[in-house]
């Protein structure tokens, strides 16, 4: 006799509680499959605009670490002792001067990065493409009209976020750039003065600084300062202007005025003055005015010269968030390492991220474990409901290891059509958030494949383990089952 087609025919003749437990399954399966989206990385187009601005998909800055909520390590408040001109912290944490940062308490703190030892540490990750240092001084704008506050920027453009499309009047950097001192303006920036193309205009530059201390945990930084004492003055060419529009908001204003279902919206712009040069006539603004500063960081101006802020690009962005992970590690707790769309949309308002652990792996054993324990239990239900039958099994001659074949074999088909279904389904939805990704089909497809060897394996071992019980019991009825059935 063969007891596994019995069983399977068994199965089929009681509907009702298998589609509960295939659909049990079918759920868990997909929850585990949404919970590998989630973690997978952003949209290709997420964030660009800040992306390109800041050029990188992650960006690492000299404190501000990530904290986890697992985190059992001695945690203080330390004030925010930056400017604003060393990088753009205060667009993406704008409350970080006003409330400071929450990190350990033997951190360096805010200090100026050497960039070849951040190359360094992250040599060998994976999908790191690229890293952009930025470069910036402070600098006061000359026009007829009076002095203006700026930052001079080197921009050094590169081909993954082209700043092309942002500029709305001239055009970019010609090859000759750097010999003519051409500038990109921004166009909607506050108390920005009006500069129309071909315009020269002056800048005020302050003689930089650096300066070495000891930090509370004994170990030396460095600190990049400016003296307005000694200045240096240049004059630039505009060759365009640029706007950066990060998003839109409800203009309540014009809304009470109209009668409209629809709010109107105004646009919102990257809002910081900072006049863009090319990067090599920075680097040669720096070496003229860089009277006090060490041969050693001007020498190798691109990877020496100190900076309060890097960005990584890389060649997935859907696998961002993994890269953001192991980036982290490497540099350890002394740096703060983020996706530029998680600094946008889930920066809390005390001027740090609590970044939970990284609990898929667990979230998705914990519903295979209930969907098992809800197969096994359906199969219990059966198996007492059939006892006069299992009796009967045994009065033709079933031996306990058939009674046990019996029950497993239903434990395991219900598990094996439930994950299955879940699987398909899920994984249809899965594909539809490809379309949105860059994630190349083929790293999909084996993502796909492997999910769904290693959520039905687990899911049919553990249902034939829970389930070993329930077939254990069954295999020790006796043949009296049958007298007492009737």
């Amino acid at each position: 006799m063969d007891f596994s087609r019995l069983a399977i025919t068994e199965i089929r003749r009681d509907p009702t509680r298998t589609r509960i437990a295939v659909v049990v399954t079918a759920i868990a399966t997909i929850i585990i499959i949404f919970l590998r989206i989630l973690p997978e990385g952003y949209g290709a187009e997420m964030a660009r605009p800040e992306r390109t601005i800041s050029q990188g998909d992650i960006i690492i800055f000299p404190a501000n670490s990530p904290l986890s909520s697992s985190d059992a390590s001695t945690l203080v408040w330390h004030a925010w002792r930056g400017s604003d001109w060393q990088s753009h912290i205060d667009q993406y944490f704008p409350d970080i001067e006003s409330t400071g940062y929450l990190t350990e308490k033997t951190c360096l703190g805010w200090r100026a990065m050497i960039p070849q030892e951040i190359l360094d540490s992250i040599q060998d990750i994976p999908n790191v493409k690229n890293v952009h240092v930025y470069r910036s001084l402070p600098c006061l704008i000359v026009t007829k009209e009076g002095q203006f506050p700026a930052v001079l920027r080197g921009f050094e453009q590169g081909p993954e976020f082209p700043l092309d499309a942002y500029i709305t009047d001239g055009t970019h950097f010609s090859e000759t750039a750097t010999q003519h001192k051409e500038a990109l303006v921004p166009l909607a920036a506050d108390n920005f003065p009006y500069l129309r193309i071909g315009d020269t205009f002056q800048i005020v530059l302050p003689e930089p600084t650096l300066a070495e201390f000891i930090s509370a945990s004994g170990i030396g930084a460095l600190n990049m300062g400016i003296n307005w004492k000694n200045v240096a003055q240049y004059s630039l060419s505009v060759q365009g202007g640029y706007k950066i529009q990060t998003g839109e908001e409800i203009d309540y204003e014009t809304w009470n005025q109209i009668e409209s279902p629809e709010p109107p919206t105004i646009p919102i712009f990257w809002n910081r003055p900072e006049v863009l040069i090319p990067m090599d006539l920075f680097e040669n603004i720096m070496r003229e005015i860089d009277s006090n500063v060490d041969d050693h960081y001007l020498v190798e101006f691109g990877t020496m010269f100190p900076s309060y802020q890097i960005t990584v690009t890389v060649d997935t962005v859907a696998e961002v968030k993994k890269t953001t992970s192991l980036i982290r590690n490497a540099l350890g707790s002394d740096y703060g390492v983020y996706t530029i769309p998680e600094v946008i949309y889930t920066v809390s308002s005390k001027g740090h991220v609590v970044m939970p652990p990284d609990l898929h792996k667990l979230f998705s054993v914990l519903l295979i474990v209930f969907s098992s324990i809800v197969v096994a239990g359906n199969i219990y239900i059966i198996t007492v409901q059939q006892r006069r039958k299992i009796g009967l099994f045994r009065v033709v001659g079933a031996t306990s290891k058939d009674i046990r074949q019996y029950v497993l074999t239903m434990c395991g088909y219900i598990s094996i059509v439930g994950t299955c279904s879940g699987a398909i389904f899920g994984d249809l939805i899965y594909l539809v958030s490809l379309l949105g990704s860059d994630i190349p089909i083929k790293s999909w497809f084996i993502q796909v494949l492997t999910d769904f060897g290693i959520i039905t394996g687990l899911s049919l071992a553990l249902s034939l383990g829970i389930g070993f019980a329930v077939a254990y019991w069954a295999s020790k009825l006796p043949c009296s089952e049958v007298l007492r059935r009737e």
